[in-house]
C-alpha cells in the first residue's frame, strides 16, 4: 500500500489552526448549550410539594440539550474525521469551514428556542432547518475538498470519495423531510430525526457504491 502523501509544513500549520479553532467553537457551543439548564429556585420549606411540577417543566429544555449535545458531537467526529483525509486548505475551504461553524454556534439559541416552544411548528422547523444546513455545510466542505482530489490525498480510492459524500448529503434530506411533519407533532419530527441514520444506510447501499468497483466484481470468474 503506498505512503500517504505528506503536506506541506505550511499546509500542516494551515490545516492544523483550522481543526484547532473548528474545536474551540464546537467546545464554545456545547459548553453554552448547559446555560439554558438553569434550575429553579424555590423556598426549601415547599420544595416537596412545587419541585416535582418544576423540574417536569424543564424536560423539553433538557430534551433539545440531549438532542442538540448529540448533534454537535456528532459534527465534531464528522470534522475530525474527515479533514484527517485533506492535504491543503485554500480561502474557500476556509469561508465553507466558517460557513459550518456559523451553523454550530447557532445551536446553542436554536435550542433554547426550542426548549420553550417545543409545540410551537415553526421552532421546530427553524431548528429542523438548522441542522440540515449544518450538514449540507459539512458536506459542502467535504464535496468542495475531495473534488477530483483537489485538496485530499491523491491515494483516497475514488469509492471513498463517493461513499463518504452520499453518507453527508444523505443525512441533511432527511431533517428536510422531518419539516412538513411539524404541522402534525413534535413527536412526529422527533422521530423522522431519529430515522435518519436507516436513511443513510439505505442511501449507502442504493448509491454508495462505486461503478467502477461493481464492474470489477462483476467481471471477476467465479
Amino acid at each position: 500500500m503506498p505512503a500517504k502523501a505528506q503536506p506541506a509544513p505550511e499546509d500542516r500549520l494551515g490545516l492544523e489552526r483550522i481543526v484547532f479553532f473548528s474545536d474551540a467553537v464546537m467546545a464554545i457551543a456545547i459548553t453554552l448549550l448547559a446555560l439554558d439548564l438553569r434550575l429553579p429556585v424555590v423556598d426549601a420549606a415547599v420544595a416537596g410539594q412545587v419541585l416535582p411540577a418544576q423540574l417536569a417543566a424543564l424536560q423539553p429544555r433538557f430534551m433539545t440539550f440531549c438532542i442538540s449535545f448529540i448533534v454537535i458531537g456528532i459534527y465534531w467526529i464528522s470534522h475530525h474525521r474527515y479533514f484527517g483525509y485533506i492535504r491543503r486548505y485554500d480561502a474557500r475551504l476556509i469561508l465553507l469551514n466558517f460557513l459550518f461553524l456559523f451553523f454550530i454556534i447557532c445551536m446553542p439559541s436554536l435550542a433554547s428556542l426550542l426548549g420553550q416552544y417545543v409545540f410551537v411548528p415553526i421552532a421546530l422547523i427553524i431548528y429542523t432547518l438548522a441542522i440540515a444546513a449544518l450538514g449540507v455545510s459539512m458536506a459542502l466542505i467535504w464535496r468542495y475538498a475531495s473534488y477530483q482530489h483537489r485538496l485530499i490525498s491523491p491515494e483516497v480510492p475514488a469509492g471513498t470519495i463517493r461513499r463518504i459524500t452520499v453518507r453527508l448529503f444523505s443525512s441533511p434530506v432527511m431533517f428536510l423531510v422531518a419539516v412538513p411533519f411539524a404541522y402534525v407533532s413534535s413527536t412526529a419530527v422527533i422521530v423522522v430525526w431519529w430515522l435518519s441514520p436507516l436513511a443513510v444506510l439505505l442511501a449507502m447501499r442504493l448509491w454508495g457504491k462505486d461503478p467502477a468497483e461493481s464492474r470489477t466484481r462483476r467481471a471477476r470468474p467465479q
